[in-house]
Parts: structure tokens; sequence; C-alpha cells
């Protein structure tokens, strides 16, 4: 299992082998969510994604990660 850490500003690397695992590529877009206690990222379809719709993806999200 690969692990991350998120730097101040709440910015984290996905590991390698995640990242290509998942079939991503630079500017790729995550949708995060909560569920049964375990954070989980969907890749967003790039002819579906807007700004819009990731920023309200962005203000409906469960999480909320802060700086400490």
């Amino acid at each position: 299992m690969s692990t991350t850490a998120f730097g101040r500003e709440r910015k984290m690397t996905l590991p390698a082998d995640v990242f290509g695992a998942a079939g991503l590529r630079p500017s790729d877009r995550l949708e995060w969510g909560l569920e049964d206690g375990e954070i989980r990222g969907c890749k967003l379809p790039r002819p579906e994604w807007t700004k819009a719709q990731g920023t309200r993806a962005t203000e409906q999200s469960p999480l909320c990660f802060t700086a400490s």
C-alpha cells in the first residue's frame, strides 16, 4: 500500500503506482467524497467536466481539511 502526506496548503501528491493504476493523466479531475469512513476519489470524464461542476462538487463535498 502506498502512502502520501499533505503539505501546508493541503496539497498532496498521489503515489505514481496509484496514479498509473487509476489511469490518470495530468489535468484530469477527481470528485472527492466520504463513504463509510473512507475518502474516495472518482475520476471525472474529461468532456463532461466544467468549471461550474468542479466548483459545485467542491462546495458540496463532505470533506473539510484544514491546515493546523
